[in-house]
């Protein structure tokens, strides 16, 4: 049985077409800051994303921990990792943690209760802002980032596409790596260096050639073109320089049976959602009134 605090969600932003008093109406479900941080977006895809995002934590966190969508206090770390600041019991996922990313026609949200974790959705070259140029020149802008094994990898077929789905694994799971950490920007993406394995549905990382057993990797398909990486670490590799997202931690020194258990559970399929279910009920009416699509 998957744990409550254990949630992999997706949305389709591409199928959600908002007029302007349905995505204004969304805003102000958020703190005015968000809110702010949506609009200031130049596309209008790129404001759909950031909104959604934000939509799908709160509803994240009222899934796992049952707190209202308007009472979710969102804060994040020195290296931008965002966590659930609310001062509450949390029994059942004390260690209840997130990570959420965005591109191409997906926003996705994994989230664990015991150990870390982080996650990237990494969209196809034809969706992403340099869709003009040729792969071979977007790929060299990225030669220090993989280690020479992994171009080995992702060069080892003639096929551009195969090529480029290789390297996009590649990408989300350093990505994931990262966010599960929290360290930020800051971090040489070319110091860990992954093996993919298990017919690409998993990967194995080490860092400074370092083998890290203690993490696991999970990757997903959304839509046949998106890939998502899954990461899960242990408490102690976080990086939080000002303590808030350590503080929320209620058992921060975990058994290490209990590390185990969460580190190799089995992993959920994403579940997708749609712009309606992010919404709490008592405000449904509001939505629909705003032209929003409940059915």
């Amino acid at each position: 049985m998957t744990s409550k605090g254990r949630l992999r969600l997706a949305v389709n932003v591409t199928k959600w077409e908002p007029n302007p008093q349905e995505f204004q109406f969304l805003c102000t479900l958020l703190p005015a800051a968000d809110s702010e941080a949506c609009n200031k977006f130049r596309f209008f895809d790129d404001k759909k994303r950031a909104l959604v995002s934000r939509l799908l934590q709160r509803h994240a966190a009222f899934m796992a921990l049952d707190i209202p969508h308007e009472a979710v206090i969102i804060e994040r770390t020195k290296g931008r990792k965002p966590y659930v600041a609310n001062n509450i019991e949390k029994l059942h996922a004390p260690n209840y943690n997130y990570s959420v990313s965005h591109e191409g026609n997906y926003v996705v949200l994994a989230s664990e209760d015991i150990c870390v974790c982080g996650c990237d959705v990494a969209a196809p070259h034809q969706l992403r802002r340099n869709a003009g140029q040729p792969l071979a020149d977007v790929l060299a802008g990225f030669t220090k980032q993989l280690t020479p094994d992994e171009w080995a990898t992702v060069r080892g077929s003639p096929l551009e596409s195969e090529v480029e789905s290789r390297f996009r694994k590649f990408w989300s799971l350093k990505e994931a790596f990262v966010k599960a950490t929290g360290e930020g920007l800051g971090f040489d993406l070319g110091r860990c260096a992954f093996q993919l394995k298990n017919d690409n549905k998993q990967a194995s990382v080490a860092v400074d050639g370092v083998p890290q057993p203690s993490w696991t990797f999970h990757l997903h398909e959304l839509g046949q073109d998106h890939c998502v990486s899954v990461a899960r670490a242990p408490i102690p590799v976080i990086v939080d320089a000002w303590g808030g997202f350590k503080a929320t931690l209620q058992l921060p020194n975990v058994p290490n049976e209990r590390h185990s258990e969460a580190l190799t559970a089995s992993e959920p399929p994403f579940t997708m959602l749609r712009v309606a279910d992010l919404i709490s009920e008592s405000r449904h009416a509001e939505y629909e009134a705003a032209g929003g699509d409940l059915l």
